[in-house]
Parts: structure tokens; C-alpha cells; sequence
């Protein structure tokens, strides 16, 4: 029997990052943490109310790693609860902000403007499965959000990021029918 979806909450989140903050104060490490997905569709765009993880990635790795861990022992968090795993998804020419809407003490935290988010997340293109959500509800959000019309749209915002990098056709056409949905949602109904 498969496991059920795991979800971090909110208030979870916030609970080991502010934590984790207070870790790197007491030992003195300055912590620069990019965090992406899901994390950032919960607090930028409260269009969410869980998340499998925290997807990041943080600085300097060597001194993070063990407090992360002591986190996870702590709190009773899956030992991966904040991971690297967003790295093959991350571009060369990356455009991040500060994550104002998260406040953690103690940490630099950064993530990626809507637009790029979009750009990963139509990159990743995952259908939901029992073990996790996918991304189609985000990239529909986030098509709904920069009132995205077509895919040429996506295509020019994923080559502002990833230059030549297009999506695969099954990604193409799962992209070009959330747009489709994003619309249809969207429109009033008469």
C-alpha cells in the first residue's frame, strides 16, 4: 500500500525556519536560503495550504546541512523536509526577490519572481500522482496571476530564463491546456 501524501503546513514551515534561524545566530553562520516551489506558492500567493517540502537552495551548504537536520530531529520533520532536489530545475540567468512574505530571523531568504516560477514549473511540468501534487494548479495559478493568453507567452518568459531550453511536447500540451482552464475558470459565467 503506498504511503499517503506527506504536507508541511504553514505554521510548520514558519516553526523550523524561524528555528533555523535561531541554530545559525547561536553558531554564527550567515544563511542565504533560496526557496522555490510550493513554499512559495503557500506564503507569496496563499493559494495553498500544505506542501511536500521545502524546496531551496541555501548557503554555505557545509554549515547548513547539520542544523537542517537538527531541525527535522527536533520538530519531527522527514529528515528532507527543506532539500536540494529544485537544483536541475534552477536557470543560469535566475531572477529572485526578497521573500518578504516569510519572515525567519537569522535568515537571508530569497525567491523567484512569479514570472520565473513559471518558468520552473512548466519546465517540471509533474501530473499529480498519490506522492505528490504536481504543478498543474500552480502553473494554472500563476497563468491566471501574469494574464498569460498563449503559449508563446510562456514559450518567450521560459527563454528569458533558460534561453533555448522549450518544453517537450507532452509538457507543451499539458501548458497550452491549463492556459486553456486558467481562462475558462476565470471568465463569467452568463
Amino acid at each position: 500500500m503506498p504511503k499517503p501524501l506527506r504536507r508541511l503546513s504553514r505554521s510548520q514551515i514558519a516553526r523550523a525556519l524561524a528555528r533555523l534561524g535561531e541554530l545559525c545566530a547561536a553558531q554564527g553562520v550567515r544563511a542565504e536560503i533560496a526557496i522555490y516551489g510550493g513554499t512559495v506558492m503557500m506564503f507569496a500567493f496563499d493559494c495553498r495550504t500544505a506542501t511536500k517540502d521545502v524546496d531551496a537552495l541555501f548557503q554555505p551548504v557545509e554549515a547548513l546541512e547539520p542544523l537542517i537536520a537538527q531541525v527535522a530531529a527536533e520538530l519531527s520533520l522527514p529528515g528532507d523536509w527543506m532539500n536540494a532536489g529544485v537544483k536541475p530545475f534552477v536557470a543560469q540567468r535566475e531572477a529572485r526577490i526578497p521573500f518578504s512574505e516569510l519572515p525567519a530571523p537569522g535568515l537571508l531568504l530569497t525567491r523567484p519572481t512569479p514570472e520565473y516560477l513559471l518558468a520552473m514549473k512548466c519546465l517540471a511540468g509533474r501530473l499529480p500522482t498519490p506522492f505528490r501534487q504536481g504543478d498543474s494548479d500552480d502553473i494554472r495559478f500563476l497563468v491566471r496571476r501574469l494574464g498569460i493568453r498563449s503559449i508563446a507567452q510562456v514559450d518567450a518568459i521560459i527563454g528569458d530564463y533558460y534561453g533555448t531550453a522549450g518544453l517537450d511536447a507532452g509538457k507543451r500540451w499539458l501548458v497550452e491546456k491549463l492556459i486553456e482552464e486558467a481562462h475558462r475558470d476565470a471568465a463569467p459565467s452568463t
